[in-house]
């Protein structure tokens, strides 16, 4: 990704226009902002005297489609500001943008209160104030705390030695990356009774679900009765990042053309991830007890600010939805609220209709339709950032991935 100097912006920004294009870094007063890393997504629109003014990259996205991702990184003179902005939609969420001064390995939230209303030009902006640490180095900002190839392989390292862990490859992604696929828990087929299917990032965008995923998987590997259970009857197959080339591209992937990962579980899919997991669900699927995939929802709105499963048509699905559900809400542990009552989106109700599926079959109606035997078949969708006033962050994230390993354990335990 170049670098660019202020003079050449502003005369760049005109060509940009009339190509209907905006650039991926950019230089000003001694600062610079790119997205030339593992999940950098930015666009910059043009640069104001100690501003920049950005936007999303939509790269890939259907046409008319607008959605909130991004993740940008700044380097300057330390301890040096600089101001941020977006213009006419609103990429920032409920707790600002997410922030972090370690390459993106951990994050924070910059807070509500960071982020102020502004004009750009004609048009309605928000902006906040971007601090190079008074050490110097990198600071990066993103719509939510990112989770990329270097989480999951520094959680692997972790976990090396555990005996109920085994990493394998799923496939290849299109631009030939290994597609992981781990198995934890009981890692013996001859005395595990059943599997369970656990996905994330069919949106890559979709950061706070792989952290419950890992909160999911922390559980199965412990020490403690819970997990003594997980190691002794069921197998977890879980694949964190399903859509592994738009992860580390830092691609938004909800509605990418000509459909995403989640609308590709058709007779002919496009993707490697999505053809690799219907074989292999084949190959599995008497045995397989229960599929669980992780999602986040939209960036506000009813039904956005909470952890909730997605309700299913089938009524004998729904049943088994609707009491995995109770059992959530009865041995939650974790700070991330969840009851039935609030957290049980119907089949039929909000955007959950069959018109939102009209681009292509996603992965729970394909588990459905493959795993028909299996105890639970749902989606979880869990907040970015804020879950009914409670912060979501990787913390409470993986307490609630936790959660719903407790929950599903009882689950299949039950008579």
């Amino acid at each position: 990704m170049k670098t660019i100097s202020l003079l050449s912006v502003w005369f760049g920004f005109t060509v940009l226009l009339a190509a209907g294009r905006a650039e991926s870094s950019a230089s000003s007063d001694g600062f610079t902002v790119d997205a030339d890393f593992p999940g950098g997504n930015i666009q910059v629109v043009r640069t104001e005297p100690g501003r920049f003014i950005l936007a999303p990259d939509l790269r890939d996205t259907q046409t008319n489609q607008w959605w909130f991702f991004f993740n940008v990184r700044l380097r300057g003179p330390a301890g040096s500001a600089v101001e941020l902005a977006f213009a006419e939609k609103k990429p920032i969420g409920v707790r600002g943008p997410a922030v972090s001064t370690d390459a993106g390995l951990t994050w924070r939230w910059l807070g509500a209160e960071a982020v102020k209303s502004i004009r750009v030009g004609e048009k309605p902006g928000w902006s906040f104030t971007a601090r190079i640490p008074a050490q110097g180095g990198e600071v990066r900002y993103a719509f939510c705390p990112e989770y990329l190839q270097a989480h999951l392989d520094l959680w692997r390292q972790r976990h090396s030695a555990n005996p109920a862990l085994r990493v394998e490859e799923l496939c290849r992604s299109r631009k030939g990356r290994p597609v992981e696929l781990l198995r934890a828990g009981c890692l013996d087929d001859r005395k595990s009774p059943g599997m369970v299917l656990l996905t994330s990032r069919h949106h890559c965008c979709e950061a706070m679900a792989t952290y419950a995923m890992e909160g999911f998987l922390e559980t199965v590997l412990g020490t403690n009765e819970l997990a003594r259970q997980w190691q002794s009857h069921w197998q977890v197959v879980a694949l964190p990042f399903m859509d592994k080339d738009g992860v580390e591209a830092g691609d938004q992937g909800k509605n990418r053309h000509p459909h995403d990962h989640n609308r590709d579980y058709n007779a002919a899919p496009l993707y490697p991830e999505v053809a690799a997991l219907m074989r292999l669900g084949q190959e599995i699927k008497a045995r397989v007890v229960a599929s669980v995939d992780l999602h986040c929802p939209y960036i506000s709105g009813t039904w956005n600010d909470r952890a909730y499963m997605v309700g299913c048509a089938d009524p004998g699905f729904a049943a088994r939805q609707r009491a995995l559900a109770d059992r959530l809400e009865q041995t939650r542990r974790g700070p991330v609220p969840f009851t039935t009552r609030d957290c049980l989106l119907e089949f039929g109700k909000s955007w959950n209709t069959a018109g939102n599926f009209s681009q292509g079959r996603s992965s729970s109606a394909w588990a459905r339709d493959t795993f028909t035997s299996a105890r639970v078949v749902t989606t979880f969708e869990l907040a970015y950032a804020d879950a009914q006033s409670v912060e979501v962050n990787a913390e409470s994230a993986r307490a609630f991935g936790a959660d719903v390993a407790r929950a599903l354990a009882a689950q299949l335990s039950a008579p």
